[in-house]
């Protein structure tokens, strides 16, 4: 073998253990490294997964990095506010303040099998081409704003004054397989005029005694 043939094997056997490293699991919980989970997504480097053991996290967590973030057994917390950051946040009872980015992150983020109690998912600018998947939200609402190319499906959302909200330069996102129950409006189209043949990304969703299914017009939440 040549020096040159060995450089490139040096070089191609450094690359993939560069890759290898940069992806850890950082484990959070009362018998773990990390004690909540900000310390964690603080010592975080993107790539990297966040396990959290079953507990009460009273954080608004705050990410700045591409992250999965994972429960087990739906640990509590008061939400999760992407600032910059991106990624999965997976398997957990949300409390207070829900989801949120605004205008400085979250774009592509995955938010899924979580359990939202009087809160929501919060997303506007940045976070376009978002999966927000069969999560069960109880009293709070998705809203959108000023992003595009989301798809929100398999989501139970009941008790709220309004399930789905699709605001002022949001476009509309794929709506399929979704439940909105008990809600004031199920869907909420701002700045919208009324026009059923629009909705061509709604397919397979459920409507159950809500005083509206979906409204149209210039009223918000």
């Amino acid at each position: 073998m040549n020096k040159l043939s060995k450089l490139t094997l040096i070089l191609v056997v450094l690359l993939i253990l560069a890759s290898t490293a940069s992806a850890a699991t950082l484990k959070v919980g009362p018998k773990e490294s990390y004690k909540t989970i900000q310390k964690a997504v603080n010592a975080a480097h993107n790539g990297d997964t966040i396990q959290v053991a079953y507990g009460t996290y009273k954080e608004n967590v705050k990410i700045d990095k591409s992250l999965t973030i994972l429960g087990t057994k739906y640990p509590k917390v008061n939400g999760f506010y992407y600032c910059g950051g991106s990624g999965t946040i997976n398997g957990f009872s949300i409390q207070k303040y829900g989801v949120q980015a605004w205008y400085a992150g979250g774009y592509r983020a995955v938010i899924r099998n979580n359990y939202f109690y009087n809160c929501g998912i919060d997303f506007a600018g940045h976070a376009s081409n978002t999966l927000i998947k069969n999560n069960q939200i109880i009293g709070g609402t998705i809203h959108l704003q000023d992003t595009s190319d989301n798809t929100i499906t398999g989501n139970i959302i009941s008790k709220s004054k309004c399930g789905l909200f699709v605001g002022e330069g949001a476009g509309l996102p794929i709506v399929s397989g979704n439940t909105f129950k008990n809600c004031n409006y199920g869907v909420y189209l701002y700045g919208y005029e009324k026009n059923p043949g629009r909705l061509t990304t709604f397919t397979n969703n459920k409507y159950v005694k809500n005083k509206v299914n979906i409204g149209w017009g210039m009223k918000y939440f």
